[in-house]
């Protein structure tokens, strides 16, 4: 049946249900918090971050090359290639998950009042349907967990189009699969309601969704805009810097190519 009956066992079911909803929204909060923020600033910490990534490279070259210098050598320069992908792979590695982070933001469209109050809708009709949670179904069943997972993600990301389709597949399994009446009892709810209250508060106390408050104020946005121009400043002075100390190793007398991503 596509809209199966329910019978709820524990006493506490209800209050479950409400916190199991409300942690659900404050994580989908904290994710479009979480996008906001990368819109906002994500430019310039990707430009802060390139720019910190380009003066520890020349920082590493200068290191390396003033050990041959002591030494009186000239460079090795597959040596010394070889030496800054290994000190450097981290921050590459880094560096690669901000840009796809902050072309995720890019691209991430908005959605009106009226479309949010769809998405609620829908996704709580699901949750008292199929959260695995409350459908032990749901945990077993391999095409009815792919649909959920598919269902979170379209809440999380506030695609109304795609929640909507997930909807009419999900419905259509449940009456493929004949779940009539389900008898729900949670075992050790008032356990797992705490843990739940545990963890909404930690939800709401970090980041992102703390990041809400700085969002908010036009004022913390434009001094945090301010901050990361100024940081930015600060490494190319000293990228500069380092690029003197490299043309003194240079004037030694050693011959290499400098190479930078």
């Amino acid at each position: 049946m596509g809209d199966a009956i329910i019978k709820v066992k524990n006493s506490s079911y209800a209050r479950y249900e409400e916190l199991l909803l409300r942690r659900d929204d404050v994580k989908k909060k904290a994710f479009q918090y979480g996008v906001e923020y990368n819109r906002t600033f994500g430019e310039l910490i990707l430009k802060v971050f390139e720019k910190k990534i380009e003066c520890i490279r020349k920082k590493k070259t200068v290191e390396y090359c003033q050990s041959f210098k002591n030494h009186g050598k000239n460079v090795d320069l597959a040596g010394l290639q070889t030496y800054l992908e290994r000190q450097l792979a981290d921050y590459e590695k880094r560096l690669k998950a901000m840009v796809e982070e902050n072309e995720a933001a890019k691209s991430a469209g908005t959605v009106t009042e009226t479309e949010l109050l769809q998405i609620k809708r829908i996704y709580r009709r699901m949750v008292k349907k199929i959260h695995p949670d409350i459908n032990p179904l749901t945990n077993t069943n391999e095409e009815l967990k792919g649909l959920w997972q598919r269902l979170v993600i379209a809440y999380e990301c506030n695609e109304l189009k795609e929640l909507k389709e997930t909807e009419v597949l999900i419905n259509a399994l449940m009456a493929k699969l004949d779940m009539g009446v389900m008898e729900i009892e949670i075992p050790d709810i008032d356990t797992k309601i705490k843990e739940l209250e545990g963890e909404i508060d930690n939800i709401l106390n970090t980041d992102p969704y703390q990041y809400r408050y700085l969002l908010e104020d036009e004022t913390a946005v434009a001094e945090k805009k301010k901050a990361l121009e100024d940081e930015f400043k600060e490494y190319e002075e000293y990228s500069n810097k380092l690029e003197e100390m490299l043309d003194s190793l240079l004037g030694y007398g050693m011959t290499f190519t400098f190479m930078m991503n």
